[in-house]
């Protein structure tokens, strides 16, 4: 992902460990989210989610899911919307949703002078999820934001 590329300290949180310790993505026969919509848990204080309620649903095809890692908040990266669920389906079909929780689905970063957003849903998927559509116009105004002194 971006935030990976970018030095963050994330990580795909859809992964198994081998026998070795190293980690290799789950297999689609353990883990397959197809299209549907899976409900998220938001931090509806944080400026990327303002207007949000504390849980919304997200069309889920596929997409990441980032786990942070411990040092994530000492250097700047936080989580906006998360799975706290081992059943987060909402509507459609899920195989290995278990592996979903605690996975998070947006996350806040400080790069440098700027702010770096990572969606894992797909949360403008042709125009039809409304009810995420905040995520993405906040995120607009926010990361032009400048803090008044």
């Amino acid at each position: 992902s971006m935030g990976y590329h970018a030095g963050l300290p994330i990580a795909n949180a859809l992964v198994e460990r081998n026998s070795d310790g190293t980690e290799r993505p789950l297999a689609r026969d353990k883990f397959y989210v197809p299209g549907s919509l899976l409900r998220v848990s938001v931090n509806n204080a944080h400026p990327l989610a303002y207007g949000l309620p504390d849980k919304v649903d997200v069309y889920y095809d596929n997409s990441p899911v980032f786990r942070l890692k411990p040092d994530a908040a000492l250097k700047g990266v936080n989580a906006v919307a998360w799975f706290d669920s081992d059943k987060p389906l909402h509507s459609g079909w899920a195989w290995g949703q278990k592996y979903l929780q605690d996975g998070t689905a947006v996350v806040e970063a400080s790069v440098g002078k700027g702010k770096l957003f990572l969606y894992g849903p797909e949360i403008a998927f042709r125009a039809q999820p409304h009810g995420t559509f905040k995520f993405l116009f906040n995120g607009i105004y926010y990361g032009s934001a400048e803090s008044v002194k």
